[in-house]
């Protein structure tokens, strides 16, 4: 079809080839379009590597995500627990101070029970300092003098607070999103069916123009298969590559 023997070298050397201009023009076409559709096979191939790459990072990124809240559970389940001792000790504080109400307002044992219920809520309130349960910097007054009443303690605080310490850490691997590489590896894939897509546009191009070759002396039928052709080849290049190959 692309080819004919030269007139009058039948019979010298076997033949030569002798492609016309339009044949020229037909396999160019075709050879273009089957580029056009390598090259995205190609692309496809490369960027799913990538979504690859994004999917393991939002699955490592879960898993991290996962260890960071139960780490922040477990310790706001401590705190919550040692403040509940802080608690316990200032009621005890206060018991005493009733006792010392009832002995008087003086007496050496009404004295004893108001330095020992002082104590008890200063070692209450540094053992809740040092177990993390309030910030030092917070409690320095407490520390120095307790108040007769104990601090109150936001369990969503301590969340917030916990969870900034998870990822300010020296150790910390930051800011977790997986969310992102997730979203990120479902764009990468709908790039790939894109280009499938333009890939099988351009084997319709190839198609149209080997039907078009076929048909070469039925020149109305040569003319719409070219014509067809050559649109769906622009169409499938122009849209293949600024939607889905350098996107």
């Amino acid at each position: 079809m692309f080819w004919r023997p030269r007139k009058g070298n039948s019979g010298k050397r076997g033949g030569g080839l002798n492609l016309t201009a339009q044949q020229w023009v037909v396999a160019f076409l075709i050879g273009m379009a089957t580029v056009f559709a390598a090259g995205y096979g190609w692309r496809a191939a490369q960027i799913g590597s990538t979504a690859a790459y994004d999917d393991r990072q939002s699955i490592s990124e879960s898993i991290k995500v996962e260890q960071q809240q139960i780490g922040v559970a477990l310790s706001v389940t401590d705190d919550a627990r040692n403040y509940t001792r802080y608690l316990a000790d200032y009621a005890k504080a206060a018991e005493l101070d009733n006792q010392a109400e009832g002995l008087g307002a003086s007496g050496s044992a009404a004295a004893d029970l108001r330095d020992e219920a002082r104590a008890l809520r200063r070692s209450a309130t540094e053992r809740a300092a040092d177990q993390g349960v309030f910030g030092r910097a917070t409690i320095a007054d407490d520390l120095a003098r307790p108040g007769p009443t104990p601090r109150s303690f936001d369990i969503n605080d301590r969340i917030r607070a916990r969870t900034a310490e998870v990822r300010t850490g020296i150790d910390s691997p930051g800011q977790l999103n997986p969310n992102r590489w997730a979203a990120e590896a479902e764009a990468i894939r709908d790039r790939i069916n894109g280009l499938a897509v333009w890939a099988l546009v351009m084997l319709v191009a190839v198609m149209l123009f080997t039907v078009a070759e076929a048909n070469s002396a039925r020149r109305p039928v040569f003319y719409a298969a070219m014509g067809l052709g050559i649109f769906v080849l622009v169409f499938g290049a122009t849209g293949g590559l600024t939607t889905d190959f350098f996107a």
